[in-house]
């Protein structure tokens, strides 16, 4: 707890006034060398041919195309309830006696 307020006090003090509500970029919000350089891209794909070219692109250079697809592919995927909740996730383990007659001598 005294740290806390340690830390509250030399944020009040602090020549740059510490971090204001609100300040930065929202999240979700693009990078604007980002978008430029994304708009670029698509604007020299479509100049080349678009994607007619890049399907003969793809026949023709197989393992770079599977190499650039399995890139764009998601990671992992998450499942949810359908309420949007976490899956309840459990283990259990159930011991049961076995019958007289299953017992091998």
């Amino acid at each position: 707890m005294e740290n806390n307020e340690q830390l509250e006090k030399v944020e009040e003090i602090s020549s740059h006034g510490g971090k204001r509500p609100g300040s930065g970029r929202k999240a979700g919000t693009p990078n604007k060398m980002s978008a430029t350089v994304k708009e670029n891209v698509i604007a020299v794909f479509d100049g080349i041919g678009g994607v007619e070219h890049m399907k003969q692109w793809a026949i023709d250079n197989p393992n770079n195309f599977y190499n650039i697809y399995a890139k764009i592919l998601p990671t992992q995927t998450e499942i949810s309830g359908a309420d949007g909740s976490a899956l309840p996730i459990g283990i259990g383990i159930t011991f049961v006696k076995p019958d007289d007659s299953s017992v091998s001598e």
